[in-house]
């Protein structure tokens, strides 16, 4: 019999700002079943980002030199070439958070990164606060807690950053 536990899991995330992680973060449960795209689409929007840029999740603190990229479902195709160095990438559309974690050998309090939109570099960083092993694996994405008020992605009306 095969043993399907790592399928019946949650994972909940702190994902934070990175200029500011102290005063801006959300807390996100995801089930194991959930794609990194459905996962990024709660993300960005608890964030106070949209979903008009290019964008990957990765391993490096450095963000652009990570061993492997999770990148928006489309861009594989686009970019032949990619802007990878050197490393492996796959469609966050087709891999599921749980499939990512065990690529990744994910244990509690292990960091990945999130880089949203590659001309301004919206930086994020998401630790694993915690694995329950008896989450329902289909959870959609939620935030169950947060601190700070989202980023302002484009300035308002009439100013000027």
């Amino acid at each position: 019999m095969q043993n399907n536990s790592t399928n019946m899991a949650t994972y909940r995330f702190r994902v934070k700002y990175e200029h500011d992680p102290r005063s801006l973060w959300r807390d996100i449960i995801v089930g194991a079943d959930q794609t990194l795209d459905e996962f990024q689409s709660v993300l960005n929007s608890a964030m106070g980002l949209n979903q008009d840029h290019l964008w990957f999740f990765g391993t490096d603190q450095d963000y652009w030199d990570s061993d492997v990229q999770y990148k928006r479902p489309g861009e594989i195709e686009q970019s032949p070439d990619g802007m990878l160095r050197g490393g492996e990438e796959y469609d966050a559309g087709e891999t599921t958070v749980g499939q990512m974690a065990r690529q990744l050998d994910l244990d509690e309090r292990d960091r990945i990164c999130y880089l949203f939109d590659y001309g301004d570099e919206w930086r994020f960083y998401a630790i694993l606060k915690e694995i329950d092993e008896g989450g329902t694996s289909d959870t959609e994405p939620e935030v169950v807690k947060e601190k700070g008020e989202p980023v302002e992605q484009y300035p308002p009306p009439g100013e000027d950053w």
